[in-house]
């Protein structure tokens, strides 16, 4: 005569199975979130070579940098899921300063208008390169650089334990106009800001434009976000565009040129010498709790010396920890992926 199965062997075989469904699918979460970011990194690395290879061919200055992909429907909404684009642009030989002509006022959506940039801050214009393709990573994958070029409340070179990176837009869209029109909600929006590499006509990375001869001055004491810096001209207007940006309420001042919280930002671009490609999405994960926190994009969320605001604190972190580093032979400007 068969034996039956008892119920606490059912029990204890369904526990069995459960543990090993339990431990499959955090393998195959693991393994699908490696193979994303090894797809993020080849893509950057390859763009990278590109932008270098492009810089040679053309004795010209090439930079590569990043910006939130725009959603397919109108150039003002960000795209959802949220996509970081690698875009290769090459300096025009133009400098834009507070003394440049503001270009037309802009017709809706483009509002407010364009406003002028403050004294001392000077930027190289950059234009997207024609028939490169602007390439695309992973969604949840984000590119960083370290933040001590940035501007911030302290002095130059204080903050270079932390890392900047891409912003998290937030917002309204008006699907009901032609073209849709996005109404950011800046309490919402994670701060964000725009990191680039650049290439010089031999194909070496530099931390500046040598071709950019001006030289801005200040005395003891006096403004110390004096920047010659770069921006790229995605709409054309030969102006950088700052949106409705006022961190310290008093209109627009230098960090506000920096500051990425808007779709059609076109944010002045520190240059880095490496970078740092992480999983957003898993960072997120970690820090659950604390999430909530990283939003706004205030004064206080640019902080400072010793008190970094909590998402460049965390991230900055994970990205310590779980990151893939892209790193430059000092010689030659090739990128390649540094051991960990």
């Amino acid at each position: 005569m068969r034996r039956a199965f008892t119920l606490l062997e059912l029990l204890v075989v369904m526990g069995i199975l459960l543990i090993l469904a339990t431990l499959t699918a955090i393998s195959v979460g693991k393994v699908t979130r490696d193979a994303k970011l090894a797809n993020a990194t080849n893509t950057l690395i390859a763009s990278l070579g590109n932008a270098r290879a492009i810089a040679i061919r053309d004795n010209a200055y090439v930079m590569v940098t990043f910006r939130i992909a725009p959603d397919r429907r109108a150039r003002a909404l960000p795209r959802e899921p949220q996509v970081v684009q690698v875009v290769t642009a090459r300096w025009t030989g133009e400098v834009v300063t507070a003394d440049t002509p503001l270009p037309p006022i802009p017709t809706p959506p483009l509002v407010p208008p364009v406003r002028r940039l403050p004294d001392h801050v000077f930027a190289d214009r950059f234009v997207p390169v024609p028939g490169v393709p602007v390439r695309e990573l992973p969604s949840g994958v984000l590119v960083a650089g370290p933040a001590y070029g940035f501007v911030t409340d302290a002095s130059v070179g204080s903050n270079d334990n932390q890392w900047r990176t891409q912003p998290r837009f937030a917002g309204t869209p008006n699907l009901g106009v032609s073209p849709p029109t996005y109404a950011p909600d800046l309490t919402r929006t994670e701060l964000g800001w725009a990191i680039g590499i650049l290439f010089g006509p031999d194909g070496r990375v530099l931390s500046r434009n040598p071709e950019q001869v001006l030289e801005v001055v200040t005395s003891s004491g006096g403004n110390q976000n004096a920047y010659v810096k770069a921006f790229v001209d995605t709409n054309g207007d030969g102006y950088p565009y700052c949106g409705n940006t006022n961190v310290y309420g008093s209109g627009p001042v230098n960090v506000d040129f920096f500051i990425y919280d808007e779709p059609l930002d076109e944010p002045l671009v520190d240059y880095v010498p490496y970078l740092a490609v992480f999983n957003d999405a898993e960072a997120r994960d970690r820090f659950d709790g604390s999430v909530a926190a990283w939003r706004g994009t205030g004064a206080a969320a640019i902080g400072g010396v010793g008190s970094p605001p909590p998402r460049i604190r965390d991230q900055s972190k994970f990205i310590d920890e779980q990151s893939d580093r892209i790193t430059f032979n000092r010689y030659t400007g090739v990128a390649g992926l540094a051991e960990k």
